[in-house]
């Protein structure tokens, strides 16, 4: 295979990472790497807590598993040679009742399985020794679980990548891919202006958050912050999206309960929530599917440069010529827009990609002595695969205080970081997924249960602590935010699983495991396997 021409697309840190893998291999070609935001580690990748994941409850055996103990073989000297800061602090899972400890036994023989070094349960004496304010009837303790900085380690995987000649478009979006038999073409513009995160002030509250009399944020003031009734562009952003495909045809539906939380007060959402509410039959028979626009009419497909408007206005629309770029061969690590960019390559369209918002919250309050020693390494709760995503940590954090997180729940948008706004194309090709409705089928009953920790950061915050009461509710204030890209396939099961589909020269990663940025190092080298050396033409 001659190869000239290397482009990768996304510059998260698999993405990354997989550049500096290719440089590596391929030392005589030259290697560009596409992202449509204008920085590094943008999104998923920039927004965790840190936790190098060893994938304590992974299948014996399993490519998950494997990946995770590969990744952190190749992580650990490579931190350790760049000066990355880099703690083995150990992890608690920390069980509540008889079943959470019934799991903990369960996962215990996995990572055993799995040749994690060290795992062992702990009784209530043996937990407090190590985390003296963690509660609970039985621990599992993972005594080499680690927190990093996964931005600096991405900095760091870029720097190898332009040392090597390599080079970054940042700013350029990806729109569609030709696929000939020895080469790929690009067609490339001009990204739109990205949305800025939430605002963080001086003290590190959140701009979105009411502030209390010092200026301060607290998890009462996120709950209760006030809207005001200004211009509908103050509170609804729309950012453009390509690759719908037809995924836009469903009704927006009633995501009422998040929608209200957030517009409830604004005029613009009164005129609008009884048409959202007439179509709430489809939450009572979730694997209805798509449903088709009213008098039996076709659905309209929405075209790459459209995008809908919010209350019926309408906005100009910036045009951004198409430009072109040929390539010997192209990577895709896009994470939220994996789906659509193999869909506009013209393969299948799952697994597709279903936003999860993930918020994160921090103490470091300089009037407290130290918020760290509250806890010393990670406290977490039990895995429940009834309820994938309700799974809490308390991590002290790499650069001092804690991290509280995450608090999942269905995004409103894929690229929205805010918490004022939401993509009705985004939203509509979650909504219209039959994969979306089974899963929530299936999770349906636990959550209920975390409904409402999901929807209040008050409530959240009462569910730390009861893992580790001595929390202070009133030193906890909104940090980061950051949208994880969850595969599901069409039955409804999540993919957490490296995913990789081929074709000729183009190959796209379509799913990561739950460990991703930890295994990120590893994921490249897999990959590369299978681009280099791998079948021409696979999915998998």
């Amino acid at each position: 295979m001659s190869i000239s021409r290397v482009a990768v697309v996304g510059a998260g840190i698999v993405g990354v990472a997989l550049a500096r893998e290719l440089t590596g291999r391929l030392p005589a070609a030259e290697v560009t790497v596409f992202d449509k935001a204008e920085r590094l580690a943008a999104h998923q990748s920039g927004h965790t807590s840190g936790v190098v994941d060893p994938a304590l409850a992974a299948q014996p055996g399993s490519p998950e598993a494997k990946l995770a103990r590969r990744g952190v073989e190749l992580l650990v000297p490579f931190v350790s040679e760049r000066g990355i800061p880099y703690r083995e602090c150990g992890q608690l899972l920390v069980a509540q009742n008889t079943d959470e400890a019934d799991r903990l036994e369960e996962i215990l023989a996995r990572a055993e399985a799995n040749s994690i070094p060290g795992v062992r349960l702990l009784d209530r004496k043996e937990m407090l020794e190590v985390e003296p304010n963690a509660r609970g009837v039985l621990a599992l303790y993972a005594p080499h679980t680690a927190v990093t900085d996964f931005t600096a380690l991405t900095e760091a995987l870029a720097s190898d990548v332009s040392a090597a000649g390599g080079t970054f478009r940042f700013g350029t979006e990806v729109t569609g891919f030709d696929v000939m038999s020895n080469e790929v073409r690009l067609r490339l513009r001009t990204a739109a202006p990205e949305q800025s995160e939430p605002a963080v002030g001086p003290d590190g509250s959140d701009a979105d958050s009411a502030s209390g009399s010092d200026g301060s944020a607290s998890v009462s003031d996120v709950d209760s912050a006030a809207e005001s009734d200004g211009d509908i562009d103050d509170q609804v952003h729309e950012a453009p999206r390509t690759y719908r495909g037809d995924n836009t045809t469903g009704p927006v539906i009633d995501v009422r309960d998040e929608l209200r939380s957030r517009f409830g007060s604004q005029d613009w959402f009164k005129q609008v929530e009884d048409t959202i509410g007439s179509l709430s039959e489809r939450f009572s028979n979730p694997a209805s599917g798509r449903s088709r626009p009213s008098g039996g009419s076709e659905p309209r497909h929405t075209g790459a440069d459209e995008h809908r408007e919010p209350a019926g206005r309408e906005r100009e629309r910036t045009v951004r010529p198409e430009d072109t770029a040929v390539f010997d061969l192209v990577i895709v690590c896009a994470g939220v827009q994996a789906d659509r960019l193999a869909a506009a390559a013209g393969f299948n369209e799952e697994p597709r990609i279903v936003p999860f918002t993930s918020d994160y919250y921090a103490i470091d309050d300089p009037d407290i002595d130290d918020p760290a020693e509250v806890v010393r390494g990670i406290i977490s709760t039990v895995p429940d695969p009834s309820s994938p995503f309700s799974e809490r940590s308390v991590v002290r954090s790499i650069r001092g205080g804690l991290v509280l997180g995450p608090n999942t729940i269905v995004s409103l948008g894929r690229e929205r970081s805010d918490k004022h706004g939401f993509d009705l194309g985004d939203l509509g090709s979650t909504v219209g997924f039959k994969g979306f409705w089974k899963f929530a089928a299936q999770t349906a009953k636990t959550a209920a249960r975390g409904a409402k920790p999901a929807v209040s950061t008050s409530a959240f915050v009462e569910e730390i602590r009861k893992f580790v009461p001595a929390i202070d509710a009133s030193a906890v204030r909104a940090d980061s935010r950051g949208i994880r890209a969850q595969a599901i396939d069409a039955d409804g099961t999540l993919v957490d699983e490296l995913r990789v589909t081929t074709r000729g020269r183009l190959t796209i990663v379509r799913s990561l495991p739950r460990s991703g940025a930890a295994s990120a190092l590893a994921t490249a080298e897999r990959v590369a396997n299978r681009v280099l050396d791998g079948p021409a033409d696979a999915d998998g």
